[in-house]
């Protein structure tokens, strides 16, 4: 290491190369103050600023695999308001950078609609820590270099930092703040251009506060490739998120219980899941049913068949068996999950009209059925078929009838509908490769955009086994899966992750898993190396919305009380700034790519959220403000940061919210596939 003074406020440290240049100063009274005098140790490994009678900035600097920790003191003597700032820049060759925001922040957020922040607003913003997976965490990319900050989190609220961005550096400011706008809900972009910027009130001196930072700066001509290489050599104490852990078992029973509670029985007798329950004012957006996406009762069906058989060991599990076949009118006997799952299969029957056009989600007010009945950006949606509700439901009426098959239970039917629809694509896909997002029940493309289209891929990868070589089908599908890839693995090449979930029109993670698991799902069919570099690209991407740190969380608010960790666990667009469960079905993917690439780094991460997704689940002892009914729930929204779904300031900043079916489908589904295939991972 090696430092050297460029100036009267400035120092370069250079490891093997140059690094970054840090700038001196602090503000106090209003006033931005530069420091006096530079004072850079003999042995190279400290420098001390003197800001005169107003105290000091000591660093001291580290570094390992190519990470340079800074552990910055701050000294001060005189009584006053006061805002502390790091200042990291690097030599860019005067060339363009882009801006990189995990989670937050994607080529400037162009694509979609809404009120989340993007260059169509401002340029430069400044971003509290706690919406970062890393606290306060920026890339700024020339091409040539990846230039990463970050620092480790806020022990208390008062020192909460905020990020932001000039032309070759990053500025980390203590107290945060967020402008020119503060994104709070859906609907919420805030205009803070005219708040004063907030200040540390020092009533008592000497005063002394410590932090860390780091800072990486990596030849890399990949942005993404830049990230995983920050967060590969990110210290390990920074990943906190242990708490005390529930044995998988123990889980397991809980999340069964909470399946088997949202079914509910039609008049004709057949079965469903509602979507949710118990959400107070805003229950009346989870009025609906579906077989895909948000509630996905055709992959509960497929993981009630999973578990037939199965023993139930706790007495919560077996009161739920009980009440459910007494709802039912069944006996409750080994077979009872396989009655169950051919009940919700056979009601999803009724979505499809003539010639595999199939619309799964149903108004259980209106009793109408429609293409997408939740919240949307538009409201045609009702009135259209949707590429990734499709394709999630067909997979599972693929792995449904061969579940029940192996149980001794032939229902054509669920296979025969997966091969009307899966027509209905074939004679639809563009020449491009593209399955589309929306399509007219005629066939007629209405949006395709996004990444919709992958999960229609994905079918057909599942349904290809179950067809027979001799059907024309079976070669069509085989050619569509070709063409498909072409399009898809283009999209991965060029970062266009963009436009997966349907209550949202953004950059999303969930379009970095649909590729992933389309292009495992191809390679494990077919052995192309090049369909694991694609989901390399994909698993890249994804990275950006893993938490890697804990956050600051107030101790009093919910998640508080609960001591709840953000390490881990899942941020879900740019649109969307709460956490949530969806790393147990990422966890899947990783280890699927770890195990196909032989790289123990997305193993790791896999280990990171499936630990993540055993907190926060509602016990017979600790019902998270519910009642007995809702054992094994788990909220779907985790509002850590300065947002809320609905928009209610009072529920931000440590509160969780909204029982939902997916979240108890995708991660009890996800752990059944873990258990079967990395049974070793659940030890």
């Amino acid at each position: 290491m090696h430092i050297q003074s460029i100036g009267n406020d400035k120092i370069e440290v250079t490891l093997e190369e140059p690094t970054c240049i840090i700038s001196y100063s602090l503000s106090y009274g209003g006033s931005r103050i530069h420091c006096s005098s530079l004072d850079i140790s003999p042995d190279q490994n400290s420098v001390s600023a003197s800001f005169g009678e107003i105290g000091t900035i000591t660093d001291v600097f580290t570094s390992a695999k190519g990470l340079l920790t800074v552990e910055r003191t701050w000294n001060l003597l005189i009584k006053g308001d006061y805002r502390l700032q790091a200042s990291f820049s690097y030599r860019d060759g005067n060339l363009e950078n882009k801006l990189l925001v995990p989670s937050v922040w994607y080529r400037d957020n162009t694509q979609g609609k809404g009120v989340f922040p993007s260059s169509h607003y401002a340029n430069v913003w400044s971003f509290l820590e706690t919406r970062i997976p890393v606290p306060c965490c920026e890339q700024l990319f020339n091409g040539n270099r990846c230039f990463t900050c970050a620092t480790e989190k806020a022990s208390e609220e008062q020192f909460l930092a905020s990020v932001t961005n000039e032309r070759h550096g990053i500025i980390i400011s203590i107290p945060g703040s967020e402008w020119p706008y503060s994104y709070q809900g859906k609907k919420s972009l805030i205009d803070t251009s005219k708040v004063l910027l907030p200040r540390l009130k020092i009533d008592e001196v000497p005063f002394t506060y410590k932090r860390k930072f780091y800072v990486h700066n990596q030849a890399e001509n990949d942005s993404l490739d830049g990230y995983r290489a920050f967060v590969r050599v990110l210290p390990k104490e920074l990943a906190l998120g242990k708490g005390a852990l529930m044995p998988w078992e123990t889980w397991y029973e809980y999340k069964l219980t909470r399946l088997l509670n949202l079914i509910r029985k039609d008049s004709r007798g057949l079965a469903y899941l509602a979507m949710g329950a118990g959400n107070g004012e805003v229950q009346q957006v989870y009025e609906y049913t579906a077989a895909s996406f948000l509630v996905k009762s055709l992959e509960a069906a497929y993981e009630l068949a999973v578990c037939t058989q199965r023993e139930c060991k706790t007495e919560f599990l077996n009161q739920a068996r009980k009440d459910v076949a007494l709802l039912f009118g069944l006996d409750n006997d080994l077979m009872l999950f396989a009655n169950l799952a051919i009940k919700i299969g056979q009601f999803f029957l009724d979505a499809e009209h003539p010639g595999g056009v199939f619309q799964d989600c149903y108004d259980l007010q209106e009793h109408i059925w429609g293409g997408y009945l939740g919240i949307g950006e538009h409201e045609e949606f009702r009135y259209l078929v949707n590429s990734r509700c499709n394709g999630e439901a067909m997979r599972y009426y693929v792995l449904l009838y061969s579940q029940l098959k192996a149980k001794g239970i032939d229902k054509p039917q669920f296979l025969g509908i997966a091969k009307r629809v899966a027509r209905f694509y074939c004679n639809c896909q563009l020449s491009s490769g593209s399955f589309g997002r929306w399509w007219t029940t005629k066939g007629k493309p209405v949006d395709i955009q996004g990444t919709n289209g992958a999960y229609i891929a994905s079918f057909f990868a599942t349904l290809v086994p179950y067809l027979d070589s001799a059907e024309p089908l079976h070669s069509e599908i085989l050619a569509a899966l070709h063409q498909s890839y072409w399009y898809y693995g283009e999209m991965a090449n060029e970062g266009s992750f963009y436009g997966d979930t349907l209550d949202a029109d953004s950059c999303d993670k969930e379009a970095g898993v649909a590729l992933l698991s389309l292009f495992l799902d191809l390679y494990e069919l077919e052995k192309d190396k090049r369909q694991l570099e694609s989901a390399r690209l994909a698993a890249n991407f994804i990275l950006l919305w893993i938490w890697q740190t804990d956050s600051f969380i107030p101790l009093e608010s919910p998640l508080g009380k609960e001591g709840f960790h953000t390490t881990g666990m899942t941020s879900v667009s740019v649109a969307h700034h709460h956490l949530d469960f969806y790393g147990m079905a990422i966890a899947f993917q990783f280890l699927r790519l770890s195990e196909a690439t032989g790289d123990l780094f997305y193993q790791e991460q896999a280990i990171l959220m499936v630990n993540a997704c055993r907190q926060l689940i509602a016990t017979k002892d600790n019902g998270l403000g519910r009642d007995a009914s809702f054992i094994g729930w788990q909220p779907e929204q985790i509002n850590h940061t300065c947002w809320e779904y609905f928009d209610r300031k009072e529920k931000m900043n440590g509160f969780y919210e909204i029982d939902i079916a997916w979240v108890t489908v995708l991660t009890l589904g996800s752990y059944l596939q873990i258990q079967e295939r990395f049974p070793q991972i659940l030890q």
